[in-house]
């Protein structure tokens, strides 16, 4: 599966970029302690013990010059395989590096929820040292091992680069104040995109140049001091709904939460743009060409290494490697010297015509013979590794195919809702029309600050603090998961508008306004209070999860002891907060209003396990 991409362009004629690269490569491969000097062009090469790797090249009509080598590591825990690129047009067009490594896929390390996931992979120490030697750029956007500090009216740069539709990765602006201190400011935003290097440029702006940047932008796209904010490609500055695609990790993120979580949560974000991103055409041709040639080799056609009569490898050595028949393994640990070899061979062999052309003869056979089971053994793993590639594109296509489905009917219903609510507001404002209650006529709610929803997921377990009859008694980490998945934030508002609903409801049954559970809480609202979709909420689970004792089990969460003393209790009770293929952010509470005035939220995560995921 393919767990980590980096793309980007080197301008041609101030660097001998094939040779910076070829450097970078070899040490690596030494820092890896692997054989750095063992690829050669078009041949299968041994790197280390269960490490091989090939190297290929191409040279077009036009001039241009391609290079590709692949390493694959066949480690315990499965295959992993780094591919190197590089393009270098026959122009003055810009070269192209491309690295891609594959890894296994991960089951999900919860029993209860065992799904295929891509597993992490971090920033490749090889990418971190091409960025050490080559200017490398994405679109406009410079791509550096760290973020680059700007100053003043060097900001109107970036809102070129921000705007810029030809870049594929995103750009990382962070915002400063006079009341930051700007070395530590730079420090920590460095390391906050240290997993984003390679696919995204990050900057950080002073104060004069934050202020600059943001009258540029103007308020939708602004970058407020001490925020960190995500632009995605081709950003369209006062465009309220395009907005929403540039994330902002805020001020009380960075400050409360660990900066390694952080990190992990924008490489991942950038993982998925960058692999989800169309690659150039080129790139695509020319990932095919290597493809085809790379089987060619392996199956012994154009590239194989032509057959050398003339080795030097001792004949009973060979023989014994290859398995060659005739010869027994107990016959030739002691072979005589000179005029007594061939005797021997001749025995051996029950060749009695044996002479030295013919001893050759074999040793070539013998030698070609070990090549042909090298690359039957590559030529399997090969075999494996496109089998399992194509299972993978399978499941994504399944998977892909349930979530957009889901998606299409969430945003039916969400229609369906917003006609509704439209009709509502219709009929008020013509009653009130109809009574002369000019004032309140077009008059908008006071929004308060708990009603403003947060980015994502992880804002929301900041915010439990702002609740008075809520509480969160679940895994921090199960919804630190799901907020990987939740690209705009539409979770984390869907989740926090659950939880209001739940705050309105303990509230009203404290004082005596609500004699109803949660459904029907939800189905007839008193005044003044937060709802949910009713159709979004579960009483319960179904019979067959309840009798299931695993999966029961699953649904038994964290409570306080002061409401159980076993510190556990089952909650079955659940709000449906998306449809979106296996993953479907569920949210399960248990109602304790009744007795400890509280409603405790055991868990936000992805869908539980049930009978029809089994």
């Amino acid at each position: 599966m393919l767990g980590y991409r980096s793309v980007f362009e080197v301008e041609q004629g101030k660097h001998d970029i094939l040779e910076l690269t070829r450097e970078q490569l070899r040490s690596w491969l030494v820092h890896k302690k692997y054989d750095g000097d063992a690829l050669r062009l078009g041949v299968p090469a041994r790197l280390a013990e269960d490490v091989d790797g090939v190297m290929l090249e191409r040279t077009g009509r036009d001039g241009s010059y391609a290079l590709r080598v692949r390493v694959v590591e066949n480690m315990p825990g499965g295959t992993w395989t780094s591919q190197l690129t590089i393009l270098t047009p026959g122009g003055a067009d810009p070269a192209v590096v491309w690295l891609d490594v594959f890894n296994p896929e991960v089951l999900s390390e919860d029993d209860d929820e065992p799904r295929q996931r891509r597993q992490w992979t971090g920033t490749p120490k090889l990418v971190r040292g091409l960025l050490t030697v080559l200017p490398a750029r994405d679109g406009s956007a410079r791509l550096d091992t760290r973020p680059r500090r700007f100053v003043g009216e060097e900001a109107l740069e970036l809102v070129d680069v921000v705007r810029d539709p030809k870049r594929r990765g995103p750009v990382y602006i962070a915002g400063s104040s006079a009341f930051l201190p700007q070395q530590s400011w730079l420090d920590l935003v460095a390391k906050l995109l240290r997993q984003t290097v390679g696919i995204g440029a990050g900057y950080v702006l002073d104060p004069d140049a934050t202020r600059i940047f943001s009258e540029a932008v103007g308020k939708s796209h602004a970058v407020l001091p001490g925020t960190i904010r995500t632009f995605l490609p081709g950003a369209e500055f006062g465009d309220t709904s395009d907005a929403l695609r540039h994330r902002v990790l805020s001020t009380s993120r960075i400050v409360e939460d660990h900066p390694l979580r952080l990190a992990r949560l924008l490489g991942w974000r950038a993982r998925d743009h960058a692999i989800e991103s169309s690659l150039p055409k080129v790139l695509t041709r020319l990932d095919q060409y290597f493809e085809k040639q790379l089987d060619l080799i392996l199956v012994g056609g154009d590239g194989a290494e032509p057959v050398d009569a003339r080795g030097t490898g001792a004949p009973e050595q060979v023989a014994a490697d290859v398995g060659f028949p005739g010869i027994r393994a107990d016959r030739v640990a002691v072979v005589p010297r000179d005029a007594d070899l061939l005797l021997v061979l001749r025995e051996e062999l029950d060749d009695a015509d044996l002479n030295t052309e013919r001893l050759r003869e074999i040793l070539a056979l013998a030698r070609s013979g070990q090549r042909e089971q090298a690359n039957r053994l590559a030529l399997s793993r090969r075999f494996e590794e496109l089998q399992e590639r194509n299972a993978e594109l399978q499941r994504s296509v399944d998977e892909l195919s349930k979530q957009l489905d889901d998606e299409t009917l969430e945003l039916a219903e969400a229609r369906a809702d917003l006609k509704a609510e439209t009709d509502t507001t219709r009929h008020l404002r013509r009653v009130l029309r109809e009574t002369q209650r000019w004032d309140v006529l077009w008059s908008q709610p006071e929004e308060s600050l708990v009603d403003t929803l947060p980015d994502s997921l992880v804002d929301v377990l900041t915010r439990f603090e702002e609740l008075e009859y809520v509480r969160f008694t679940g895994d921090r980490e199960k919804t630190f998961e799901l907020a990987e998945r939740d690209r705009v934030g539409v979770w984390a508002g869907k989740t926090w508008e659950a939880l209001l609903a739940l705050e309105d409801y303990a509230r009203a049954s404290a004082e005596g306004r609500c004699d109803r559970d949660v459904d029907g809480y939800l189905r007839n609202l008193p005044d003044d209070c937060r709802g949910f979709s009713p159709r979004n909420h579960a009483r319960d689970e179904s019979e067959d999860v309840r009798n299931n004792a695993r999966l029961r089990s699953a649904r038994v969460l964290p409570v306080p002891v002061e409401f159980d003393q076993r510190g556990r209790a089952y909650m079955g009770a659940h709000f449906k907060i998306a449809k979106f293929g296996t993953i479907s952010p569920r949210m399960h509470y248990l109602d304790a209003t009744a007795t400890t005035g509280k409603v405790y939220v055991g868990y936000i995560g992805a869908h539980l396990r049930t009978k029809m995921t089994n």
